[in-house]
């Protein structure tokens, strides 16, 4: 199983204990007085990901909206513990483990989700498929988060023991072929498992699969294909920080794809992590990927 961030796993890892910390107070009848406890564990959590400016009015106004939501979002997480208290006979829980529970969470979110750039593009992407699913009547929950069919899943195997066989400091001119074989057994069925098996997956990094995932998404169909369901620049921006140089690279090379190809900027990160990347990775050519899209907004 896949923990990556964007990971059905790794966003389980988060949302559950997040979540069930408020539950479980009203299942153990903490009352309300808790609600503004959970709310302002919550707004930590997605202010930290969302990052609001607050140097301007509409960044207060956001921060705002958020603080209201979190505090609707505790008072329905506790109600439905309070609810289910009246069919569940378990002892109440000490105050402390539900309060714990989701700090840790919202806490290790924060630090799992600190980049910006890249949450708003995945958060974006949920939203239009949700919107989708809301105005499509005959639409099914599985048909936005499919299991790979048994082709795509083979071929994905098949692509991960190939890669994986190669060195460690393997160039990408060794893993092109092999990209281009999944390509044509998967095609952009291939993205999402393939996605969920690159970055940091088990508290590591394998260049192999990275470097694989880029050049996938280097082929100018997937590129389109990905572009029109929102996620034009989900890969680069999951790997412009990655441990490895030349996964940076590769990942900055697929932004400058995206931005010759008139890629939405509504897709695009902001210049300002690049040049948050540009003070950690100098040299590399960030501060210079930023003013060509501070240029192009």
């Amino acid at each position: 199983m896949s923990f990556g961030p964007y990971s059905r796993a790794g966003l389980a890892l988060v949302f559950v204990p997040l979540y069930a910390g408020p539950v479980l107070a009203g299942l153990s009848n903490h009352g309300w007085a808790t609600v503004p406890i959970f709310a302002l564990l919550f707004l930590v959590f997605i202010a930290a990901t969302r990052r609001p400016d607050l140097h301007q009015l509409d960044g207060w106004v956001s921060l705002a909206i958020m603080a209201l939501v979190q505090v609707a979002l505790s008072v329905g997480a506790i109600s439905v513990g309070s609810l289910a208290s009246a069919f569940i006979d378990m002892s109440p829980l000490p105050l402390w483990f539900p309060l714990a529970l989701t700090a840790v969470a919202a806490g290790y979110g924060a630090w799992r989700y600190s980049d910006t750039a890249e949450m708003d593009v995945f958060l974006d992407s949920v939203i239009e498929k949700l919107e989708a699913f809301e105005h499509d009547d005959s639409a099914d929950l599985p048909a936005y988060h499919p299991t790979p069919s048994r082709k795509v899943q083979s071929a994905l195997d098949d692509l991960i023991d190939a890669v994986q066989s190669l060195p460690d400091d393997v160039r990408v001119g060794e893993i092109d072929p092999l990209v281009q074989r999944y390509e044509m057994r998967a095609d952009i069925d291939g993205f999402d498992p393939l996605y969920d098996a690159a970055g940091e997956v088990g508290g590591r990094e394998d260049r192999r699969i990275d470097l694989a995932l880029l050049r996938f998404v280097a082929s100018p169909r997937i590129q389109r294909q990905l572009v029109a369901r929102g996620e034009g620049a989900l890969t680069p921006m999951l790997l412009l920080n990655a441990e490895d140089r030349a996964v940076r690279a590769e990942a900055q090379a697929r932004l400058t794809d995206l931005l010759d190809a008139g890629t939405p900027m509504s897709q695009m990160p902001d210049p300002v992590w690049l040049r948050d990347l540009d003070e950690t990775y100098p040299d590399e050519g960030f501060a210079d990927l930023a003013r060509k899209l501070d240029r192009t907004r």
